[in-house]
């Protein structure tokens, strides 16, 4: 017997749960159970709710509670208790309901809507005070300025001295001071960036779709989440330049969020009670706002209107889960990503060798190296196709990946396009078979996240 059970109880339990949340009842995720065996051979159906140093807390089938010395179990039951953790089964068995959005929002991030074009991603900010079409590109090595849009915001672009160089060749390109780059309430200062003529050997009168290239060292900077499935980019305004939310003069502590109100004003705090109308918010330095609901902007309104208890649990007792551990209780799975500058790559296959490929935001689509594609069996067409990036156009062709795998997700029959990614210089030593673009982390739901370092994927 275990904890003084009685044994023929302990194989014959059978039981649910219904957890409610908020004001009114709502049907709960399944519970799942685990057969903890003791070192007699009792088995017991259970869910870990606490533990201890020498003891577990489990809750039976019957809705019962046994604490159940540790010593009792066999090593494999002590060890998934030892590895067990009370947030994550907080956050599974009353939070599971909040989206990746709402976690990270309650964690003091800001969070804007992307926009695809093609599958590249687009956020609207501010250069030299100025409204500016961001590209957010995790393949550019560093940000970058289309150079008539810099000269065109009062910046001045300096001598056409550097080089840059992109999938397709390489570009003049000259140094910029810009006094602000503005991303929502993130405020970056006295910066110094390369402008170039990002519309090299396209036809005349071609518009350029983005005024300037946010890269890696923005990105690792603001700690940012770029989250496919939400459409959305999340990053920590309180690690810029500027503290415009006032979070410094805070704790720091990340369980506030950022609020803005239709007069133009933010505050940084959390939602302790509403009502229908009003909201009343727990400012950073202790103070109180109570404020009507449709004061504040559209997305914070819709964000007070939904608030429940439930991101109130979460604040209680999951704010200290990580990125990591939010997405993987959601199922997700999860590679460390190599940083080699500000590239990020994570390690695959291409028709069952094992490659490296680079993670590229900014690539509408995938792109392999032409020498790799040929060295790992796909089949590559003709060079009758073109590619076009920093650095101009250069000739491509049509190649058929049989299979492609990055953890658990499996990619099959896809054409995509393939190049020289070493722009002719055949003593280039690249380390990697090409992009993992845009169209593949569309599919596969990616988020990246720069705090830890991670890529996620899920394959519906």
């Amino acid at each position: 017997m275990i904890a003084g059970l009685n044994p023929y109880l302990l194989r014959s339990l059978a039981f649910s749960i219904l957890l409610a949340t908020g004001a009114s009842a709502q049907k709960a995720p399944e519970v799942e159970y685990r057969d903890f065996k003791s070192t007699n051979g009792v088995v017991i159906q259970a869910v870990i709710i606490d533990k201890s140093d020498t003891e577990a807390v489990l809750l039976l089938r019957t809705g019962k509670r046994a604490n159940v010395p540790l010593d009792k179990l066999v090593e494999d039951d002590r060890a998934y208790i030892k590895a067990w953790s009370k947030e994550k089964a907080v956050f599974l068995q009353k939070c599971r309901g909040l989206t990746i959005r709402q976690c990270l929002e309650l964690r003091g991030y800001e969070s804007f809507p992307f926009r695809f074009e093609n599958n590249s991603i687009f956020i609207d900010g501010k250069i030299n005070n100025k409204p500016s079409r961001l590209l957010i590109d995790t393949g550019a090595g560093t940000s970058l300025l289309h150079a008539p849009f810099a000269t065109s915001v009062g910046l001045e672009v300096g001598p056409m001295t550097e080089k840059i160089y992109g999938v397709s060749g390489e570009a003049p390109a000259g140094w910029t001071p810009v006094p602000t780059i503005q991303l929502g309430e993130a405020i970056f200062k006295d910066r110094r960036i390369l402008a170039t003529d990002m519309l090299k050997d396209k036809p005349p009168g071609t518009k350029s779709r983005e005024d300037a290239i946010l890269g890696a060292e923005f990105m690792s900077k603001l700690d940012a989440v770029i989250s496919y499935p939400d459409r959305r980019i999340f990053l920590r305004p309180d690690r810029s330049d500027q503290d415009e939310a006032g979070v410094a003069n805070g704790d720091g502590s990340l369980d506030f969020r950022l609020f803005k109100t239709k007069d133009g004003k933010t505050h940084r705090g959390k939602v302790t009670s509403k009502t229908p109308t009003v909201a009343t918010l727990l400012l950073v330095g202790g103070k109180t706002l109570q404020m009507a609901i449709d004061r504040f902007q559209t997305d914070d309104e819709g964000y007070l209107k939904a608030w429940s208890e439930e991101g109130a649990l979460f604040l209680q007792h999951c704010q200290g889960l990580t990125v990591n551990e939010l997405l993987t209780l959601r199922k997700y799975q999860s590679f460390q990503f190599e940083r080699r500058g500000n590239h990020i790559f994570v390690d695959g296959t291409l028709n069952d060798n094992k490659v490296t490929y680079m993670i590229d935001t900014g690539a509408d689509s995938s792109l392999l190296h032409v020498d790799a594609a040929k060295k790992f069996g796909c089949e590559v067409g003709p060079m009758d196709q073109f590619v076009w990036g920093i650095g101009g156009k250069a000739p491509a062709a049509v190649s058929m990946i049989a299979k492609l795998t990055m953890g658990e997700a499996v990619l099959t029959k896809r054409k995509v396009l393939a190049t020289d990614l070493t722009r002719g210089d055949e003593d280039t030593e690249m380390g990697y078979v090409g992009l993992f673009g845009a169209d593949f982390m569309r599919e596969l739901e990616a988020v990246i996240t720069y705090t830890e370092d991670r890529i996620f994927l899920i394959q519906r």
